[in-house]
Parts: structure tokens; sequence; C-alpha cells
């Protein structure tokens, strides 16, 4: 149970960073959020691959539906600086998760 949900919160976290960086206009910005992207990319795809087969669809599908309604919901109210903060915030934390869930997995 612990990893399932490790495993939601990171894919979310993730799919929120990718979906955040699509948020910031074209500007110096978007250049420095090209790394903490292409991090949360990566490790979310094989992380989704995984749970998906691991853990069913309902768990892959949820963990990318909620970012997109976070997203949607906040797309006005941050500033594109704030926003750069986000997407790397959110990928330190998925980061963090991922470590854990990884964990989590090999013990359960």
């Amino acid at each position: 149970m612990l990893a399932q949900f490790l495993y939601f919160l990171s894919i979310a976290l993730f799919s929120f960073a990718v979906l955040g960086a699509t948020r910031i206009p074209e500007s110096n910005w978007l250049i420095a959020s090209i790394f903490p992207v292409f991090i949360a990319l990566i490790m979310g795809f094989i992380m989704s691959v995984y749970a998906w087969s691991e853990y069913g669809p309902v768990l892959g599908a949820a963990s990318l539906i909620v970012p997109l309604i976070a997203i949607v919901l906040l797309r006005r109210s941050f500033s594109v600086r704030n926003m750069f903060l986000a997407v790397c915030a959110a990928v330190l934390l998925g980061l963090a998760c991922a470590r854990l869930a990884f964990l989590a997995a090999d013990i359960g």
C-alpha cells in the first residue's frame, strides 16, 4: 500500500512538472526548466510504465489526471518565476518520493 501511494505521488509530481513547464512562456525561464523537465519525463515515464503493469491502470490514470486538474486550476495564479520554482520543487519532491517508492517496492 505504501509503495502504491509513493508511486502515485511521484508520478503525479513529475506530471505536474511537465505540465507546469507548458505554462511557462518563451523566455529564459523556459530554457532554465529544460533540465528538470527532462528528468521528470524520464523518471515519470519509467515509473508510470511500472505502475501500470504492477498496480493496474487505475493508479496510472489517476496519477496523470490529478496534475492536469491542478494545472488547470492554477494556470493564472502563478507568475512565470513562481511556476518555474513550482516545477523545480515538484521534480525535487518527485525524486525523493521515487527513491522511497523504489525502497518500498523492494521491501513489499
